[in-house]
Formats: C-alpha cells, structure tokens, sequence
C-alpha cells in the first residue's frame, strides 16, 4: 500500500532524548506495550486531538503534505471499523517498527518552537490557545 511507504523525511526525525538507551525504550514501548500496530496504525495517529498542540500540527499537515493527512484519515477509519467489529489485522499487515514515520513531529516541534519564542518577546499566547482557553 502506498501509504505504507516511509517518507524520506522522516529518516531526518531526531528527537530530544535519542541516546541508545532512549531508542531502546523507545522501541520496547512501541513494540510491546502499544496496541495501535494490530490495527495499522502509526505512533502519531493516536494522538489527542482536542489537544490545542495536535490541532494545529494536524491543520498544518494538511496545508503542507495533504496526502499524509489523507493517509492518516484512512488509518484511523480502518481501525475504528475493525475495533467496532472487534477484529484486528492479519499479522503480516500490522505496522512495523521500520514503517514508523513520526509524521507529527516535525510540526509539534515547530509549534513548541513558536509558543516559546512568542511568550519570551511578548507573552502573548497563539491563536489557536487563545480559542481553547475561552472555552
């Protein structure tokens, strides 16, 4: 399937903690501890949306790489279908390790990046936390 094909961005992801020990963990949790691999789903597809954070990334995921958005979409339907009837992929359909694409993270980082440069000149909060907040 081609949505299955890992980007050639995400082999750049780096992550804060990224020692040996860290990608081990990383691994191990991902491997054992996670169920959304039984359904195809990646890592980053199980994030919170109503999250202010997840929102944005999302938004912005699919102004810039809208097929990713589309891809993570089908994801999601196919898992909530096959949760609902109580089914799970056959094995060899399942997502690997090598298939995992992290394809929010480069967007969470930006978003991060931003929250923090806007509270040290200004303090003022983004858009799209202002709109939580009122609530």
């Amino acid at each position: 399937m081609a949505w299955r094909q890992v980007p050639a961005a995400a082999k750049n992801i780096t992550f804060q903690y990224n020692g040996p020990v860290a990608k081990y963990l990383r691994y191990i949790s991902w491997q054992y501890l996670w169920g959304g691999r039984e359904y195809g789903l990646q890592f980053h597809d199980s994030y919170f949306e109503p999250a202010p954070e997840v929102t944005e990334a999302l938004r912005r995921l699919n102004l810039k790489e809208p097929w990713l958005f589309d891809a993570r979409k089908q994801r999601l339907s196919t898992a909530h279908t096959l949760a609902t009837h109580g089914d799970k992929l056959p094995k060899d359909k399942w997502t690997q390790w090598d298939q995992e694409t992290w394809y929010l993270k480069p967007y969470l980082d930006e978003i991060e990046a931003e929250k923090k440069q806007r509270v040290e000149s200004s303090g003022i909060l983004p858009d799209y936390q202002l709109k939580q907040e009122s609530h």
